[in-house]
């Protein structure tokens, strides 16, 4: 009996490890091949040539239960504001939270999250909640964050769930 439940035990943290922690790939030099991976990525996510002058790029590539993309992007104390406005600019924003039969698909369209600011991207190809983009900005940084989600199971973000609690499980952000 004590033998049973030891390999219940082992099976049980095994399940854990395997299914509860996600795997982050950080290579730049494998960012397109990244973005190849979530379907419709690569209508959001930048290329590096089009982007403003910048000082580095950091890519996060988080695979959980579903995918996301974080961009970062550092640019000069210089060129970060005239960069910031340059691309929020040239992008939509939700104006309000998306629901669906009660439930929210969207609950905050701008948020805070460690030192940016996010705002969700509106977009007619997105199929929220399941894959959409979002666009942060840090001021105290000089950064950029470009970010996209997919994952297919996803129905909803559910009532009473940040958009804060989203990030910290589905993205991966370095610890200020």
């Amino acid at each position: 009996m004590p033998r049973k439940t030891i390999l219940i035990t082992v099976i049980f943290f095994l399940s854990i490890s395997l299914f509860g922690c996600g795997q982050v790939y950080t290579d730049t030099n494998d960012y397109q091949e990244y973005i190849n991976q979530v379907p419709k990525a690569n209508t959001f996510m930048p290329d590096f040539d089009t982007l403003p002058e910048y000082q580095s790029i950091s890519v996060y590539y988080y695979e959980r239960l579903g995918q996301s993309i974080n961009l970062i992007v550092t640019y000069s104390a210089e060129s970060y504001e005239s960069a910031r406005d340059t691309i929020f600019g040239s992008y939509v924003y939700l104006e309000e939270p998306l629901t669906e039969m009660d439930f929210y698909l969207i609950p905050e369209v701008e948020f805070q999250y460690q030192s940016f600011t996010i705002k969700v991207v509106s977009d007619d190809n997105f199929e929220y909640p399941e894959q959409f983009g979002m666009l942060g900005y840090s001021d105290s940084k000089y950064q950029l964050s470009f970010m996209f989600f997919y994952d297919e199971s996803l129905n909803e973000l559910g009532n009473g769930y940040t958009m804060q609690e989203f990030l910290e499980k589905e993205f991966f952000f370095p610890k200020d």
